[in-house]
C-alpha cells in the first residue's frame, strides 16, 4: 500500500533545502487563507518524536522579509539571502539552546521560523548573533511554554487533506524515481477501512457507479475501531494532478460512511 512505498522512498529523507541540515521526516505544502498562499515547510515526524516530549518551550522568531510579491511570497532573488538566515538560525539555535528546528511558515511578506527547546536564557541574544550578519532586516522573538505542542500541531502540521496531497506528491516522486513517464493509464488499487459491514457496503455500491470494482472485502484481526477492509481498483492516470482528485474523492466519501482512506498502490510504467 502507500504507507509501504512512502516508508522505502520518503520518511528518513532530508528536506531538500540548503537551509536544513537535519534528517527528518520534512515536507512542503502550499494553502490559501483569505485567497493568499501559505507556504509551510514542516517535519512530521516531530510530534511524535523524543525530542517533543523533552522540549516544552516554543521559540518563534519572525522575519519581515525585504522584496515581496504581491502574494506576499518572497520574490525569487530573496530566496538565497532567507535560506542563509534559515541556516544560521537552525546552526546558532540548536548550537546555543540544543533548539529543535521544526519548521517554518511563510505569508503575507513574514516567515516565521519554529523551535523547541528546554533552554530559553538569552534566545534574543542568539537569535540577535545570527541575524547581526543580516542588518537591513527587522525581526521579533517570542517565547512561550507549549506543552501540548499547539504551536506545531495548530500552524505547522498539515491537516488530514492536505497529508493525504502529500501523501500523493510522494507517491509520484517515487514512481518518476523508478522512471515511470506517468502517461499512461493503469490498475491503481485503492484500501480502506470502516467501522462496520453496512458502512462498507454503501461506500462500495457508490464507488461501483463511478467504475470502481471491488477487489475484496473482509475483516481484519487486530483492527478495533474499523475493522472491515475493502479493496477497491480502476484504471485510472497517475500524474499528480489526476491521483489527487481520485484519492481525495476516496477519501472524502470514505468519511461520509465513517471509513478511513489507506492510500493507493500502483505499479511502474516505463
Amino acid at each position: 500500500m502507500k504507507k509501504i512505498l512512502l516508508l522505502v522512498f520518503s520518511c528518513t529523507a532530508l528536506l531538500q533545502m540548503k537551509a536544513q541540515q537535519y534528517k527528518g521526516n520534512w515536507d512542503a505544502y502550499v494553502v490559501q487563507i483569505n485567497h493568499k498562499p501559505v507556504s509551510v515547510v514542516v517535519d512530521l515526524d516531530f510530534g511524535t518524536s523524543p525530542e517533543a516530549k523533552e522540549k516544552k518551550n516554543v521559540i518563534i522568531v519572525q522575519l519581515n522579509m525585504k522584496r515581496v510579491q504581491p502574494d506576499g511570497m518572497p520574490v525569487r532573488n530573496e530566496i538565497k539571502t532567507l535560506d542563509s538566515i534559515e541556516n544560521g538560525l537552525v546552526n546558532g539555535l540548536n548550537s546555543a539552546l540544543n533548539a529543535q528546528y521544526t519548521g517554518r511558515y511563510t505569508q503575507g511578506g513574514k516567515r516565521d521560523f519554529y523551535f523547541y527547546s528546554n533552554d530559553t536564557s538569552n534566545c534574543i541574544h542568539w537569535v540577535a548573533t545570527v541575524l547581526q550578519h543580516f542588518s537591513t532586516y527587522t525581526w521579533t522573538v517570542l517565547v512561550n511554554r507549549d506543552d501540548d505542542l499547539s504551536n506545531y500541531l495548530n500552524v505547522l502540521y498539515p491537516t488530514q487533506k492536505e497529508m493525504e496531497r502529500i501523501q500523493n506528491r510522494r507517491m509520484v516522486d517515487a514512481l518518476q524515481t523508478k522512471g515511470d513517464q506517468l502517461t499512461a493509464p493503469r490498475k491503481v488499487d485503492h484500501f480502506l477501512f470502516f467501522k462496520t459491514a453496512a458502512d462498507r457496503k454503501k461506500f462500495a455500491g457508490v464507488v461501483q457507479d463511478s467504475g470502481f470494482a471491488v477487489e475484496n472485502a473482509g475483516k481484519e484481526i487486530g483492527v478495533k475501531d474499523r475493522p472491515y477492509s475493502l479493496h477497491i481498483s480502476r484504471t485510472d492516470k497517475v500524474d499528480y494532478n489526476s491521483i489527487d482528485k481520485v484519492s481525495l474523492y476516496l477519501w472524502e466519501l470514505a468519511l461520509h460512511y465513517f471509513g478511513k482512506y489507506e492510500g493507493w498502490e500502483t505499479f511502474v510504467v516505463k
